[in-house]
């Protein structure tokens, strides 16, 4: 992945994704945005214009916003106080739904379903959004060329709380319907699919009674075992899990990760490849606590973590525990020049950016820390280095 790219990743979905991680209430406060947003639907109409003015209006602040990287004085760059925000989509919203709400007869049902499921789907109410874009793409237009691209974005999107339970509970209500309603087996396959990716997620919540956690972890494999049942052999949806051609490749896949990538199960003993070329397994480790690392240079967080990976490796005997690196790098290049200006002086390994190793391990972001006791027993997963995952570290290793 190249810089530019990178940095319109970051742009596209971290900047966009600001509002949903600040806003939405629940309760009384949700009730009442409910009639603020029927109030705002019947005050703009079905009018098309006002979804393309926004579309617009948010084209220019991204390229503004690209443009002022590379500025000194970020803030000399976007002058203008709040105009230098990114526009407000709530109109835009209203307007698409407003032509929902016509029942399939606007010559733009589609594309304001789309917008619904895509842009619209990135903001505080987005959730609910892209649950109306997404049902009337299924009731208007079950064939739409796009569903791979569209349930992929809407599960990117998804957020699971400490507790384990969805933060999007709209879209979760989405992908159950799917997998009960569509007549057609294939977008019923994928509803079970991400259903099945959802109640895994849940399984890696914290603080959870042990019962509770097989209980998740069942619930999961209720979803994922025959989901693939009549079209085995259709290729699967554009979007879904990288290195699976079929539905029965994908569903056997998501089984091997729930019963082997999940808090309480024993990790699959895969194989990777140490920076000079030899090869390793997970299991030439057992017996000593296990750290993996999921990082890559161009990932920021990763790199930040690497002062507090350094004082873990140094302060805890090396007899007792291991910290596994693994790269997700495209080049192995990369990852070698860059350990040669900043010291990683524990085990190395580079997989690139597709691997069994990290399909099976269900690591899609970075970085991803899983903590293994010594049997191979997943104890913690997480995407950050918190007090109490570092306190669980040390009071393993003992």
């Amino acid at each position: 992945m190249n810089a530019s790219h990178r940095t319109l990743v970051t742009l596209g979905v971290v900047l966009l994704l600001l509002p949903t991680a600040c806003g939405g209430a629940a309760g009384e406060e949700g009730s009442n945005s409910d009639e603020q947003l029927a109030a705002l639907v019947a005050e703009v109409g079905p009018d098309w214009e006002v979804v393309t003015d926004y579309i617009s209006r948010q084209g220019e602040w991204m390229r503004s916003r690209l443009g002022s990287l590379g500025s000194e004085n970020d803030s000399a760059s976007s002058a203008g106080g709040e105009a230098s925000g990114p526009p407000d989509p709530e109109r835009a919203a209203a307007a698409a739904i407003a032509i929902l709400e016509e029942g399939g007869t606007h010559e733009r049902s589609v594309d304001a379903a789309q917008f619904l499921t895509n842009q619209a789907a990135m903001t505080a109410k987005g959730d609910e959004y892209a649950y109306r874009g997404a049902k009337a793409l299924l009731e208007y237009a079950p064939d739409f060329g796009a569903w791979g691209m569209t349930l992929s974005r809407m599960n990117m999107l998804r957020r699971f709380r400490d507790d384990g339970e969805s933060a999007r509970p709209a879209t979760d209500r989405f992908f159950e319907e799917l997998a009960t309603e569509a007549e057609d087996p294939v977008l019923r396959a994928a509803g079970r699919y991400y259903l099945a990716l959802g109640r895994m997620a849940a399984v890696n919540a914290g603080g959870l009674a042990e019962g509770e956690r097989v209980a998740r972890k069942e619930a999961a494999l209720d979803a994922a075992e025959g989901l693939s049942a009549g079209v085995e052999d259709e290729a699967l949806l554009f979007g879904m899990r990288m290195g699976a051609g079929t539905f029965a490749d994908a569903e056997a896949d998501l089984i091997r990760s729930i019963r082997h990538a999940t808090v309480g199960s024993i990790v699959a003993d895969l194989n990777g490849s140490r920076m000079d070329g030899a090869e390793e397994a997970l299991s030439d480790y057992r017996g000593r606590v296990v750290l993996l690392d999921f990082w890559a240079t161009w990932c920021k967080p990763c790199i930040a973590a690497l002062p507090e990976l350094r004082r873990l490796v140094e302060d805890l005997p090396a007899d007792r525990f291991v910290l596994l690196a693994v790269s997700v790098d495209a080049e192995l290049e990369t990852a070698v020049e860059f350990m040669e200006k900043e010291p990683m002086p524990w085990v190395n390994w580079h997989v690139g950016m597709t691997s069994e190793l990290t399909k099976v391990l269900d690591v899609s972001a970075f970085p991803t820390y899983i903590l293994l006791d010594e049997q191979g027993r997943i104890l913690a997963r997480t995407s950050s280095l918190p007090d109490d995952f570092l306190a669980l570290i040390e009071e393993t290793v003992g």
